[in-house]
């Protein structure tokens, strides 16, 4: 099985694998593998907030707690839980790709956007800003906002280091609320080091360490920007922190 989709009819997951796609209200991934998950019940939190926000007035829980049953116990997998503009709730269980522990980024010439704070609406423009910045041999795309200031990633939220500053664009730059951003902080936090918001240009960030982070990939090192700054690689904190977040993983819970 590489790719199976689920619709919830109000008691159970259906099989709808094959049926045409429907755009999305809402949509939260993450990785599982063996049964765990890193922010697994923060990412069902930002689900449900999300759901709301777009005007879902039903509860989700009882979809939330049938996908968990429903998702595999072995394996690697990226599932996605979907809220379609015809107010439909799904699942799609699929295989994850190969993970990697860096990237390569490029400037995106446009923020195609319509609703930037929420996960779902604008994923096919991000796929295909992200699809343009493969032709330039990179491998994600960084989104600027009109004063030419780092605001995201296509994928991937941008955390930079200045000597010992670990910052990111401010939430004012009108971004998702990552999950993995928020175990970063977390994860800091308890070695007493802040993550600070700020805004930067890709030239202001000339000689820094820049990170990508999503659900997927957890924390990758930017090893280089097509056009844009030079960047520092240092291996040592990157292992560090990715040892840290891999510690974060919690098993699904058991459901009955």
């Amino acid at each position: 099985m590489d790719v199976l989709r689920l619709r919830w009819n109000g008691t159970e997951l259906v099989d709808i694998t094959g049926a045409p796609e429907i755009p999305l209200y809402v949509a939260d991934s993450f990785f599982l593998e063996d049964g765990k998950v890193v922010g697994y019940q923060r990412h069902l939190e930002r689900f449900t907030t999300s759901t709301q926000r777009q005007g879902l007035v039903r509860s989700v829980d009882a979809f939330l707690e049938k996908v968990t049953t429903a998702l595999p116990r072995e394996g690697k997998w990226f599932p996605r839980i979907d809220l379609t503009e015809r107010g439909e709730l799904e699942v799609w269980i699929r295989q994850a790709p190969p993970l990697k522990q860096s990237l390569v980024l490029s400037t995106s010439a446009t923020d195609p956007r319509q609703e930037p704070t929420i996960k779902g609406p604008d994923i096919p423009a991000l796929n295909e800003i992200r699809a343009q910045a493969q032709n330039q041999g990179a491998d994600d795309a960084v989104i600027l906002d009109s004063l030419g200031r780092i605001v995201d990633g296509s994928t991937t939220c941008l955390v930079w280091v200045e000597g010992h500053r670990v910052v990111i664009p401010p939430m004012e730059a009108l971004r998702v609320d990552s999950i993995t951003v928020s175990i970063l902080k977390d994860i800091l936090q308890t070695q007493g080091i802040a993550v600070e918001e700020g805004w930067a240009t890709p030239a202001d960030i000339e000689g820094c360490e820049l990170y990508a982070l999503n659900a997927l990939h957890g924390i990758r090192s930017a090893l280089s920007w097509v056009n844009g700054p030079t960047l520092r690689v240092n291996h040592e904190r990157l292992n560090v922190w990715r040892n840290f977040y891999a510690g974060q993983t919690e098993k699904l819970p058991v459901t009955s």
